[in-house]
């Protein structure tokens, strides 16, 4: 039988992987694709979970586990810092059209009961 220890190093690569693409989109701002990217980090991190540890990982192993993990929070961070903008953009949209949407209520009912 496999030691988890590498599964549980692979799937680090692959969120390493997942949130480095999800960078590059935001990058381009392919919001969708910042999306698709997010459930896959989700579900990779969820079979991350599931997995149990019985043995410690060695030296080396911990090294890169801790380089991976920098990695991943340093993609993190980057993509949050390109999305905030994008997030208050929409956020103000999303503002206005509640503030529209009262306005035609209001005036709107107003007109309808003037004719």
């Amino acid at each position: 039988m496999t030691s988890p220890s590498p599964q549980i190093l692979e799937l680090y690569r692959e969120i390493v992987s997942v949130t480095t693409s999800m960078l590059n989109a935001a990058r381009t701002e392919d919001w969708n694709s910042v999306l698709t990217h997010g459930q896959s980090y989700c579900e990779v991190v969820e079979r991350l979970r599931h997995i149990g540890v019985s043995e410690p990982l060695d030296d080396d192993e911990r090294r890169l586990k801790h380089d991976m993990l920098v990695q991943i929070l340093e993609n993190d961070a980057n993509t949050r810092d390109l999305a905030m903008p994008e997030l208050a953009r929409m956020s103000d949209l999303l503002g206005r059209m509640k503030r529209q949407q009262g306005a035609l209520r209001a005036y709107g009912g107003l007109k309808a009961r003037a004719l």
